[in-house]
């Protein structure tokens, strides 16, 4: 396979893109004083490599050699630093990539989901001001039909199948460059899953990683991960480390086509007249929380690559301030000099590219999931400070949120006053405060008032409510509703709260929320300020079985 190994320069100043920086609208004409100007360039190509997690790459110190190529495009471009997803899954990632809203704004999520006609897209904002438009992907979830295809002059989105498919898929992408004519401008889209589980590289790059046996174990299908992580498989260490490794290889590999992909655009002409983005819509676990996959909020789901190269950049670049992927249209469109898209809730990137001076050090990133419960977290930086403060919830019920088997949360109250009810039979509450057992309570199928009394001399307590069991409305016979029900509260939402310092403590490993008392307030009232309103209701798209296999593949489906 080619090597690329060095950059050719131009004569073009260029520009480029990516995530947040504090209310920067307007297009490219209207310069900034005292910024660099950067001048539209003729192409932009945004790759994203699924499930790529920041911290496994050299440019972000990683000490495995897993990137040559993205760190030596690294060493002449812009790096994020922190770029934070939105949402820890591809459908919606990728979505809010697209769209330049939340996820809460654009309604599309897994599995059968499909973006409503009245958003408009990347891909159709440059179609629509005269860009050829390519992309191309490996199916799963982001296929077409969620509204992926919409704005694309060509689209392919054949079904993942192997790691090589990413060769396909870039040499896809060369074939539609090799078509413009000489004043096309165009944008390029390629996304790959070949660094997603299961975790099978080809075998040159397997050895590079992991030279003893490989363990005697399960393999790294997403079916299997997800039984780990609900307690129906165990995992030895030795295994973690396995596929750990094999992600990794598959890194390597990725970054060696991508290696292959820039040597082409160098001897099409076309590298100095095309602005490079390479980013990721989420990145993975192994087990640094408990989990394996991507189904947390925490820094290695939510921390993705963000680089972004121009020809004729002077110096390489770090922008140390949070930003977030759901920047990057806003940022594309004023880079490219088109006017910016309406309803977007992203901000452009372009002053952190300009380098302006006294532009806003402050920044904040937002992300979401649902899985079981529903996590928001907020990361926010001042100059050199880093926090991410995380809330649980159990799912929302208009009523009041239904509790599968127990529920822990933090109050700062005396006294906690709510109404509860069992679901379909009696149930025995088991009640815990700060981990200590505080007796039991009975809970029948009708409201009844609960009172629990908390023990004094602390601000903060956290107070778990543990039932005897659970059933399905299903089982017995009161609708479809497969969930495992104990009860319901009303009156108040038992929250959770978990708050880190991400420069002292990057990894997420020490919750400071009893302990930082002036930024635990402060975090969870912006936090709970934060809200969304969907712009248009998602449709709905029935899944082929085409569509069932691919995402089996791919561990979505069981």
């Amino acid at each position: 396979m080619q090597r690329w190994q060095s950059l050719r320069f131009g004569a073009m100043m260029v520009c480029l893109l990516v995530g947040l920086s504090a209310g920067c609208k307007g297009n490219l004409q209207q310069r900034r004083a005292g910024a660099r100007a950067l001048t539209p360039t003729r192409g932009y190509i945004l790759i994203s490599i699924d499930t790529l997690r920041a911290d496994h790459l050299g440019a972000y110190g990683y000490a495995r050699d897993t990137s040559p190529v993205f760190d030596r495009l690294a060493e002449r471009g812009t790096l994020f630093e922190w770029a934070v997803a939105q949402y820890p899954a591809t459908l919606t990632s990728h979505m809010s990539i697209f769209t330049g809203v939340y996820p809460q704004e654009h309604q599309v999520l897994p599995p059968s989901t499909v973006l409503a006609e009245s958003i408009e897209t990347l891909p159709e904002h440059f179609q629509a001001h005269g860009f050829r438009t390519a992309g191309h992907t490996e199916g799963g979830f982001v296929a077409g039909g969620y509204g992926f295809r919409r704005g694309f002059d060509e689209f392919t989105d054949t079904a993942y199948r192997s790691d090589t498919d990413v060769e396909r898929t870039f040499e896809r992408g060369l074939e539609f460059l090799r078509g413009l004519s000489d004043d096309d401008r165009f944008f390029l889209f390629l996304h790959t899953y070949s660094v997603h589980d299961p975790y099978a590289p080809p075998d040159r790059y397997r050895e590079m990683f992991w030279s003893a046996e490989p363990p005697d174990t399960f393999d790294s299908s997403g079916k299997n991960l997800r039984q780990v992580n609900q307690g129906e498989m165990e995992i030895a260490t030795e295994t973690v480390e396995y596929f750990e490794a094999m992600y990794d290889a598959s890194i390597r590999y990725v970054d060696d086509v991508l290696g292959g992909f820039l040597d082409e655009l160098e001897s099409m002409g076309l590298l100095d007249e095309t602005t490079l983005m390479v980013t990721s819509d989420h990145g993975e676990e192994f087990l640094e929380h408990g989990k394996l996959a991507h189904t947390q909020v925490y820094p290695e789901s939510l921390r993705v690559p963000l680089l972004v190269w121009l020809p004729q950049q002077p110096t390489p670049h770090r922008v140390t301030e949070l930003v977030e992927t759901v920047d990057i249209a806003p940022t594309l469109y004023e880079l490219a000099g088109l006017p910016a898209a309406p309803q977007v809730s992203g901000r452009s990137l372009v002053p952190q590219l300009e380098r302006v001076s006294g532009s806003p050090r402050a920044s904040e990133g937002y992300s979401e999931v649902f899985d079981v419960e529903f996590v928001r977290t907020l990361l926010a930086q001042d100059r050199d400070r880093r926090y991410q403060l995380l809330m649980v919830e159990p799912e929302w019920d208009p009523v009041g949120p239904w509790i599968r088997d127990s529920v822990t949360f933090d109050t700062a109250k005396k006294k906690l006053a709510f109404q509860a009810q069992s679901f379909h039979v009696p149930r025995q509450i088991r009640i815990e405060i700060d981990g200590q057992p505080q007796g039991e309570l009975e809970m029948t199928p009708g409201w009844s008032p609960v009172e629990i009394e908390l023990p004094g001399g602390r601000s903060i307590y956290r107070v778990t409510l543990s039932a005897d069991g659970c059933v399905s409305p299903a089982a017995v016979g009161e609708g479809e509703d497969g969930r495992c029900l104990a009860f319901q509260v009303r009156g108040f939402m038992p929250r959770r709260f978990e708050l880190y310092d991400l420069v002292e403590d990057p990894n997420a490993e020490v919750d400071l929320f009893r302990s930082q008392a002036r930024i635990r307030r402060r975090l969870s009232d912006r936090l709970l300020a934060l809200e969304w309103s969907p712009l248009a209701q998602a449709g709905e798209r029935p899944l082929s079985e085409a569509d069932e296999a691919t995402l089996r593949a791919l561990g979505y489906l069981d």
